[in-house]
């Protein structure tokens, strides 16, 4: 069977939660934790973690304990990017392309090259879905004003905005396993 991602799990704390806390290093600069946990708030606001996750921006009237404004943006701390709260579901064509639907109903989107105001009014969790699941590419359309040849034009420019195609990774069949392109593993695993 092929090797995964998860299958290089290193555990993390001591204590109590040294059966459900692990780290994997990926070969970007990301370290991934995976927790298996019934109370995620519970087990990330342990002592043991404190040290190590940024809390500035969880509601400080629901955790005045954890939110300390003098540890914004610490180099080398772990951030929640919703702050206290928690997603229900992933939507994520690539790294610098994805959609958090959270507890809240409210969406956090990510999708590199496409303007903010596209994002908001185009790109819903289904578009999302279509892109992911069915593997259709979602393009947007602007208007700019380009320079050329020293002459202002109006230009329409037509970007993809939402696209699961890598041209740095091989996506095996099951479409998790990945490798970079050119390695040697990629033959054995076929």
């Amino acid at each position: 069977m092929a090797e995964t991602f998860w299958d290089n799990l290193v555990p993390y704390y001591g204590g109590p939660l040294s059966r459900r806390i692990y780290l994997a290093y990926s070969d970007t600069d990301s370290v991934f934790i995976k927790i298996f946990t019934k109370d995620l708030v519970g087990d990330l606001t342990s002592p043991s973690l404190q040290p190590i996750i940024d809390f500035s921006n969880w509601d400080p009237i629901k955790y005045p304990h954890l939110v300390n404004s003098q540890k914004k943006n610490e180099f080398g701390r772990l951030k929640n990017e919703l702050g206290s709260d928690t997603f229900i579901e992933l939507i994520a064509a690539s790294p610098k392309c994805y959609c958090v639907v959270t507890q809240n109903e409210k969406l956090k989107k990510a999708a590199k090259g496409t303007l903010k105001h596209l994002m908001k009014k185009y790109l819903t969790a289904e578009r999302f879905k279509e892109a992911v699941f069915e593997g259709r590419v979602i393009r947007t359309t602007t208007n700019a004003i380009r320079s050329l040849k020293l002459k202002l034009y109006t230009m329409e420019v037509v970007r993809t905005a939402i696209s699961v195609v890598s041209d740095k990774v091989y996506i095996f069949d099951d479409g998790i396993t990945t490798l970079p392109l050119g390695h040697y593993k990629i033959e054995e695993m076929k």
